[in-house]
């Protein structure tokens, strides 16, 4: 039986490390933003893992993206 791993983050300073699908990723935040359809802004991320769904809220500029794990890893595949 194969088990399915929880998405999880963690934000180290201006990094945010992802780990979607079983894979690990490493970005900073600009590069985050670019991948969420976001535009370039201050840094400061607040990440929540509901299940399968991630809420990135941005406060500085009140920019905020939910999507799915699945939709995540897509993008970040490409």
């Amino acid at each position: 039986m194969k088990t399915r791993s929880i998405p999880s983050a963690l934000v180290i300073g201006r990094r945010v490390l992802l780990r979607i699908g079983g894979r690990q990723y490493a970005m900073d935040q600009t590069a985050l933003r670019r991948l969420l359809g976001l535009p370039d802004g201050p840094s400061g991320v607040g990440i929540t893992i509901d299940h399968d769904r991630l809420h990135f809220e941005f406060p500085a500029d009140k920019q905020a993206v939910k999507i799915s794990a699945t939709q995540l890893y897509r993008r970040l595949a490409k």
